[in-house]
């Protein structure tokens, strides 16, 4: 039937009237936006997601109210539109309730599901916050926010099964749902269509059923970094022979990756990663690797970051390092290295002794009767070579390293004596362990160490019949261990000894929680010195 000219008309009313009421939404949010205040839609959005939270510790909602929510704490409006791009209520005290010292701070409550109307959304991050996700699932509306390109709801104790739809979040560059405390699974059949995706840690999260895990991994080839941390991955995909070659791979970008305590439980050669030559970060860690250290290390030239400890890695360090000159940090440690440490020291690039900061190779047979390669590790921060076989004296020229922050010489078989040079330049320093040696430590009654402990253990060292009057100015000591050391019971703290302690450096609550010992066996909590010192 022929359309009339009425209904063409009528037609073009209704499209005038839809244009009209568009432009009329349109200039409305403008104006909002122009006025100084976010769109109304999208307050009451966050309003309603704020009547979801419970506890609020940190006040991160604190300044929510007003008409204005483009000046709240945690969001960012689009200066152009007036629309809500980003909600960040990142727990900033996540460190200090990780480690359980005070009351949570954490978010507690639900998770709105109202979040769905910010539309706009580009960068959510709702981290670190424990209680807020505990044993919930990470809800389904947040794979309709099409707009992100950045999520970040890790540390959030999150349960169950990742949302599938995930995946329609296609414009992601940073995606982390690193689950320390609760127990998310995913097959990550979703994970390939994020191909803009750059960063991707997943840690925790358990992939025990992700058939085929590698190849979706490897369908995202703008990955710089990748962390599959603790996700019960059970194979490595490394071929059964050796004179097959590594799997080809896609990810020319990686720069770091992550694999450790995963039960890979295969031999280190002919990994995937090792042809992953752009790779600057390698984290391997307790992965039940074995056998002989694989040659093949020494494709990776721009290497800074080498952790490889708590495998069970054979013999020595290759003869194929020369070309990994951006080496700052290696940690070696629990494998069953064997050979001299001068050894080990000169396998090491020449190129890199001027950039290595982290040395650590605690828990092997490593033996060497002296230190003295380690001094050309002019930059060296942390030195740890606790439980090998090492021997000798400790060379004075170690106080030459003046950058070290940490030096672990414990339980080995050292001897000699140590005095004010061997810790003359060590400024930096803030943790020792000389436990376990046959060391004596003999300075100056006067001398006043270049550093500042917070951290020293001197078992079965001979440190004299007296509280060592320079341990008296280590004022930011947490732990002090010093069992052994010829100490005779606490006779330098009696109270006509208590006067050598400076008024502005007594031994009060810092030291509370420090170990204590003498070779009377006296075991205590805290040093028997009154708290009325404290000024």
């Amino acid at each position: 039937m022929a359309r009339t000219p009425s209904c063409y008309y009528l037609l073009t009313i209704i499209l005038l009237l839809a244009a009209l009421a568009l432009a009329t939404t349109t200039s409305s949010a403008v104006a909002d936006a122009a006025n100084g205040s976010c769109i109304a839609a999208e307050r009451a959005a966050l309003l309603s997601f704020k009547a979801g939270i419970t506890s609020d510790p940190a006040n991160l909602l604190g300044s929510w109210h007003g008409r204005d929510c483009c000046q709240w704490s945690g969001i960012n409006c689009s200066s152009r539109t007036g629309h809500v791009v980003k909600l960040d209520l990142y727990n900033h005290f996540f460190e200090e309730d990780y480690h359980g010292n005070v009351l949570s701070h954490s978010l507690r409550g639900q998770i709105s599901s109202s979040l769905r109307s910010l539309r706009h959304l580009k960068h959510l991050d709702l981290s670190a916050n424990k209680h807020l996700g505990h044993g919930m699932p990470i809800p389904d509306f947040v794979g309709s926010l099409d707009r992100l390109v950045f999520l970040d709801l890790s540390f959030m104790n999150f349960s169950g099964r990742v949302p599938q739809n995930l995946g329609n979040l296609t414009k992601l560059l940073y995606l982390n749902i690193f689950n320390y405390y609760g127990t998310t699974h995913s097959d990550i059949s979703w994970l390939p269509r994020l191909q803009s995706l750059q960063t991707l840690e997943l840690g925790g999260v358990n992939l025990s059923s992700a058939v085929d895990w590698f190849h979706k991994v490897n369908a995202l080839p703008n990955l710089v970094a990748l962390s599959l941390h603790n996700c019960a991955l059970n194979n490595s995909l490394s071929h059964t022979t050796t004179a097959s070659p590594p799997l080809p791979h896609n990810l020319t970008l990686l720069q770091l990756l992550d694999l450790s305590q995963n039960h890979l439980n295969s031999r280190a050669a002919n990994n995937w990663f090792w042809g992953v030559t752009s790779l600057k970060s390698l984290y391997i860690y307790d992965c039940g690797f074995a056998g002989a250290f694989p040659d093949e290390l020494g494709n990776l030239t721009l290497l800074e970051t080498l952790y490889m400890s708590d495998n069970n890695f054979v013999g020595m360090i290759p003869a194929t390092l020369s070309g990994l000159c951006n080496l700052q940090s290696l940690t070696l440690s629990n494998n069953i290295i064997s050979g001299d440490i001068a050894d080990l020291i000169y396998r090491l690039p020449t190129c890199s002794w001027k950039n290595l900061q982290v040395l650590s190779l605690e828990g092997n047979n490593i033996t060497g009767t002296t230190l003295e390669a380690v001094l050309h590790l002019t930059s060296l921060q942390v030195f740890n070579v606790i439980s090998n076989d090492l021997r000798g004296r400790v060379p004075v020229e170690i106080g030459t390293l003046a950058n070290l922050t940490t030096l672990y010489l414990a339980d080995n078989g050292f001897s000699g004596v140590l005095s004010e040079s061997h810790f003359a330049g060590l400024t930096n320093l803030k943790q020792i362990d000389l436990s376990n040696n046959h060391l004596e430590v003999i300075v100056g009654p006067d001398w006043v160490p270049p550093f500042n402990l917070n951290w020293a253990e001197f078992g079965s060292c001979h440190l004299g019949s007296r509280f060592p009057q320079w341990l008296r100015w280590q004022k930011d000591i947490d732990k002090l261990h010093i069992p052994n050391t010829g100490i005779i019971g606490l006779e330098s703290l009696t109270a006509s000894d208590k006067a050598l302690v400076p008024a502005e450096n007594p031994f009060e609550e810092e030291y509370q929680e420090m170990y204590w010992s003498s070779d009377t066996g006296l075991f205590n909590d805290s040093l028997p010195v009154e708290k009325s010192q404290k000024k």
